[in-house]
């Protein structure tokens, strides 16, 4: 039997994963990533580490399985995160996720040309600190000696994608991720990569299943694999976890991370205007153009309080949290946005929990947090269709599936019927897909082309559905959310902590 091999390299765990031609997972290796504190560059990784912790797991990988099935191997990763590389390829810089706490420039820094609706129109993206293009400008304006050494700028998957070939290379889904691509174009936007400085110092952006180069035969013989092994970046994270699950028009994916995203692949696109006015945003994947939204601190919520309470003492799991008794709706409300992402609708809005008394218990804030997250999901699943797209079927993959509270939390607080994936380790599988595509493989059931027969199959998968006798009070909660994210929001920081904190 043949193996295809997925990589996935996230903020909290890398994962590599063995998976058949019919798609599914077979073996999993998971490590934590480890994140240091680095003065002047926040919460980081090291380049050289990740790749070292990609090298443990795929020895641990190998002996689990028949190394000689393999025939190809996908990269897959968090987006906008890079690291800077010289002549040499080696890395002049730590590895800065989007989360890594650091500020930089802002939008008013940019040309009148290239802000707002006029940067909608190349990118399909709507300005937010997180973009790699912030990153360069930082380092062009903090460490203008480093930056005159930067030969190239590598995403995490391209970096692992230029340890295992020689060669340097990105995927289409990523080169949208970095507020420097022209995702109208195809190709690196002359205009923002000039602001940038970046002129000529991006990579050639890989599209579609061919021409993509093999391992390099030093490591195939280190690890004792066969001649020939095909590597293919199978691009962002939450991409292919869609790939994966095959969506359709008309089929939402909300994959859940330490970020969440909703994303789905329009046969049309809408009105463009109407988009950027809801904060949607816009990229383009195996040639298809799709549209995302996202929720920075989802994933980052629940495990925020996991660690606040590990803090009070002893180790808090998930278990424990779920057998508590508790209200629903919670009497907590929560804004979950303790990132400091805000949304691409409302940037400056902090993340909060009101409501607290001394009756409030651990299970009480955790509903709360769920329900957060919840009310949050409803306001883009709303802001989708008023823009003219379709959400007529919400497929649930990633770690929250596997949290029954959040997902009926979900399904309570938007009136929706979440279908739960059944797909292990998505993420990592789609890549693998991606990378079998690479060497001619007969296409997997994942494929986007796959929307009937995974339709057909849904009848036996698991659900989380809305409850009827809870509708009234959770839309009543919901209403309270809208208010209250819209005062949160409002400018003057003295305002927003009037609001928050009197």
């Amino acid at each position: 039997m043949e193996l295809f091999l997925g990589i996935d390299i996230g903020t909290t765990h890398m994962k590599v994963c063995a998976v058949r031609p019919d798609g599914s997972v077979c073996h999993t290796v998971l490590m934590d990533q480890s994140v240091r504190e680095l003065p002047g560059w926040g919460r980081c990784f090291r380049a050289e580490e990740l790749w070292e912790k990609t090298e443990d797991c795929l020895k641990e990988l190998f002996s689990q399985i028949d190394r000689k099935q393999i025939r190809a191997i996908g990269i897959t990763s968090m987006a906008e995160a890079g690291v800077a590389v010289d002549a040499d390829g080696v890395p002049l810089t730590p590895v800065v996720p989007w989360n890594a706490g650091q500020g930089g420039p802002e939008e008013a820094d940019f040309p009148a040309s290239l802000r707002g609706f006029s940067l909608y129109r190349k990118t399909g993206l709507i300005w937010h600190r997180k973009y790699t293009i912030n990153q360069l400008l930082s380092l062009k304006t903090s460490r203008p000696e480093l930056f005159e050494r930067m030969d190239c700028f590598l995403s995490v998957s391209d970096y692992l994608f230029f340890r295992l070939t020689g060669e340097r290379r990105t995927e289409e889904s990523l080169a949208c991720r970095t507020m420097l691509y022209n995702i109208f174009e195809g190709q690196w936007d002359s205009e923002l990569t000039a602001f940038a400085g970046v002129t000529g110092k991006m990579p050639p952006v890989g599209k579609g299943s061919t021409g993509w180069p093999i391992l390099k035969k030093e490591l195939a013989s280190r690890y004792g694999l066969p001649d020939k092994i095909s590597v293919r970046i199978g691009g962002h994270d939450h991409l292919c976890a869609a790939r994966a699950e095959g969506l359709g028009e008309g089929d939402v994916l909300n994959s859940m991370g330490t970020s969440e995203v909703y994303l789905g692949f329009p046969d049309r696109l809408p009105e463009l205007s109407g988009l950027y006015e809801r904060g949607i945003q816009l990229g383009v994947f195996q040639g298809r153009f799709y549209w995302i939204c996202n929720m920075p601190s989802s994933g980052a919520s629940v495990e925020w309080l996991r660690s606040f309470l590990q803090a009070a003492g002893g180790q808090v799991s998930y278990e424990s949290l779920m057998k508590q008794e508790r209200q629903v709706p919670s009497k907590v409300m929560y804004l979950p946005f303790v990132n400091g992402g805000g949304t691409h609708r409302k940037k400056m809005i902090p993340g909060g929990l009101l409501g607290l008394d001394m009756t409030t218990g651990p299970m009480d804030a955790a509903q709360g947090i769920y329900e957060g997250i919840a009310c949050e999901a409803r306001v883009i699943l709303e802001l989708i269709e008023d823009a003219g797209l379709h959400a007529d079927r919400l497929i649930a993959a990633g770690g929250g599936t596997r949290n029954p509270l959040l997902m009926q939390a979900k399904a309570d607080m938007t009136g929706r019927c979440f279908i739960l994936s059944q797909q292990t380790q998505a993420t990592a599988a789609g890549a693998a897909m991606l990378a079998a595509e690479a060497v001619k493989e007969p296409k997997c059931p994942g494929d986007f082309s796959g929307e009937g027969s995974r339709k057909e199959a849904d009848i036996e998968r698991k659900t989380a559905a809305p409850r009827k006798e809870y509708g009234e009070a959770c839309l009543a909660k919901y209403k309270t959310y809208l208010a209250l994210t819209e005062a949160a929001a409002r400018e003057g920081t003295k305002e927003r902590q009037e609001f928050l904190w009197n």
